[in-house]
Formats: C-alpha cells, structure tokens, sequence
C-alpha cells in the first residue's frame, strides 16, 4: 500500500468516525503517526481527501452498474444483488451522505462532478426500468413523466438515507443496510406486475405471497 493509499484509507476511518467538521488534516496525521507537513506533502487539505475518496466511490459504484448496463437483458436477482451493493458500499463511505449537502457547497467541484454522475446514472436506470416492462415485471407510466419521478426518488434514497438514519432509525447499526435496503424497495413494489412481484419475491427469499418479509 502507498503512501496516498494509506492516508486515504487511515481518512475514511476517521471521517465516518468522528464527522467531517471535526477532522483536520492534523487529525488524520495524528492517527497514521505521521508529521503534518509529510501528510500535506501529499494531500495540502482536507477537501482534497474528501474529494478523492468521494471519487473513490464512485469508481466502485461504477463497476457494477456500468457492467449490467451493456448486458442485453437483466434478471431481477442481478438487480437485487447490485441495490445490496450500492448499499454496503454507500455505508463504507457514510461519512460522505451523512452531510451530503454540506460536503457539496463546501467542495463545489463535486457538487458538479455529482450532478453529471446522476445524469449518468438516469441513463442507466432507464434500461432497467426498460429491461424490466419488457420481462413483463413493471406496469406502464400511470402518468406522463412518472419514470422520472421515480428516478428522482430513487436518488434522494441514495443520497439522503444516511443522514435520516442519524436522525430517525433507532433499530441496531447492524440492520441499517437492510432497513433502508428495504425502504428502497418499497418503493418500486407497487409499480411491479402479479408476474414481477412473483420474481422479485423470489429474488429477495420471500414466502409465498409475500409473507414472511423483515428489515
């Protein structure tokens, strides 16, 4: 491992430890037992770190979407699979969505950077919502317009669910992936079919007639 690795790696911990307003880069020096001005030999500042490791999540995000973007058909298992994914890797980076907002007028760049990254990422959700009509899974628009609203949903999930679960979840950390993991499913399940919903229980080990389904 690098040196810029072991620092962006030591950062993380700490961000998502102690907050983003209360780490200097004198902080981050202190827990690699490292001298200041080493440390800001290679990162002057800590927007620079925070920038890198928001880049850093992405990359990884990517990997996965980006790959089921140029399959010919998608089956609700790789869905479900990649939404757990997205999940456990936002959570890995928490410090950044517990305040997303924040971090965005703080480091302006990313706020641009984010907004061309959803962009994106639309384009990709449309093929799954695409994907999904053509299996027979998901109903048609009820209304002009509602796939993109349910895109714009979907990404207020995303960026947001951290910080309302600092706020509002009092179940254990251990199922704060899998509350919220279920939150964004609910959102899709009335949209889908008698034939979708049959998949997408048995994607998730569901019961029969869905009975049976916990957070």
């Amino acid at each position: 491992m690098t040196t810029k690795e072991r620092i962006l790696a030591r950062a993380l911990q700490v961000f998502n430890e102690q907050g983003v307003d209360a780490v200097t880069v004198r902080t981050i020096a202190a827990e690699l037992g490292m001298s200041h001005g080493n440390l800001c030999y290679h990162f002057p500042n800590t927007e620079v770190i925070i920038e890198r490791l928001y880049d850093e999540l992405v990359v990884r995000l990517n990997t996965g979407i980006d790959a089921l973007a140029v399959l010919s058909t998608v089956t609700m298992e790789l869905l479900v699979a990649l939404s757990r994914q997205s999940f456990e890797l936002l959570y890995d980076y928490r410090f950044l969505l517990r305040d997303f907002a924040g971090i965005m007028r703080r480091i302006p760049v990313l706020a641009g950077r984010h907004r061309e990254l959803i962009g994106r990422r639309k384009t990709v959700f449309r093929f799954f919502l695409a994907q999904m009509r053509a299996n027979g899974w998901y109903r048609p628009e009820p209304y002009p317009g509602f796939d993109e609203h349910f895109l714009e949903q979907v990404f207020i999930i995303g960026d947001f669910w951290l910080s309302s679960a600092d706020v509002l979840y009092e179940g254990p950390e251990t199922g704060k992936i899998n509350h919220y993991l279920a939150v964004f499913q609910a959102s899709l399940v009335p949209m889908f079919t008698e034939k979708g919903l049959e998949v997408w229980a048995g994607a998730n080990g569901l019961e029969p007639g869905l009975r049976g389904f916990r957070d």
